[in-house]
C-alpha cells in the first residue's frame, strides 16, 4: 500500500516536530519566574549604561555575596554588583533571609546606579536547578533506552519499526503454513501409490 505523502513528507514531519520539541525545552529553560516577567530591562541592559536606568522598573538577578545587605553579583566573575533593598520582607518563596550563594531574581526600582529598591522578587536554591537537570537526565536516558532495545530504524521505510517484526516475518518464512503442510501430506500417498504399481 503506498504512502499518501511519501517518506520525504514523514521524514519532513519528523524533523518539524523534533525542531518543535528541542525549541520548547530551551524557552522552558531560559524564561524568567511567571511573577517577574515584564518588559523592563535587566541586569545584561543595566550593566551597559546604569545611569541610564535610574530611576526605572528593572529585573536584577544574580547570587547572593553579601547578605547585611544583601548584595548580589550579576555576573560569575562576582562582578556586575547591586544592592538589594528589602529583598527580604519582598521574597514571594521563601520564608527565612537570603544566604550567601542563593540565587534571586529581583523587580523594582533602581534608585542608583547600584541600589536596587525591591518591589518583588524570588529565589531558587542550588540544589534545585541540580534536582531539575538530574530528572531530565534520568527521564531521558531512560526513553532512549527503551527506544533501543524496542526499535529499529528501517533504512528502505525511513521509520522505525519494533525489532520483533523482522524476526516474526523472517520465522514466519521458515516454518510452513497449515496449508502447505495439508498440500504436502495429500500429495505423499499419491505418490507412495505410483510407487507400489512400479
Amino acid at each position: 500500500m503506498a504512502e499518501p505523502h511519501g517518506q520525504l513528507a514523514r521524514a519532513l514531519a519528523g524533523f518539524v516536530l523534533l525542531a518543535l520539541l528541542v525549541g520548547c525545552l530551551l524557552v522552558a529553560g531560559t524564561t524568567s519566574d511567571e511573577l517577574l516577567e515584564s518588559e523592563s530591562p535587566d541586569q545584561m541592559d543595566v550593566r551597559q549604561d546604569r545611569a541610564a536606568y535610574v530611576g526605572e522598573q528593572v529585573v536584577i538577578g544574580g547570587f547572593v555575596v553579601e547578605t547585611d545587605p544583601v548584595v548580589v553579583a550579576t555576573l560569575a566573575s562576582g562582578h556586575g554588583r547591586f544592592t538589594l533593598v528589602d529583598v527580604d520582607e519582598r521574597i514571594l518563596d521563601a520564608d527565612e533571609p537570603l544566604e550567601v550563594n542563593d540565587r534571586v531574581n529581583a523587580f523594582g526600582y533602581l534608585e542608583d546606579e547600584s541600589t536596587l529598591v525591591v518591589e518583588r522578587a524570588v529565589t531558587r536554591e542550588p540544589a534545585d536547578a541540580g534536582y531539575l537537570y538530574g530528572v531530565s537526565m534520568v527521564g531521558g536516558l531512560w526513553i532512549v533506552g527503551r527506544l533501543i532495545r524496542q526499535w529499529r530504524l528501517d533504512p528502505a521505510a525511513i521509520a522505525f519499526v519494533p525489532r520483533g517484526a523482522s524476526e516474526r516475518a523472517s520465522a514466519s518464512d521458515d516454518c510452513p503454513s497449515d496449508s502447505d503442510q495439508q498440500h504436502e501430506q495429500t500429495a505423499r500417498p499419491a505418490e507412495d501409490d505410483g510407487d507400489h504399481r512400479g
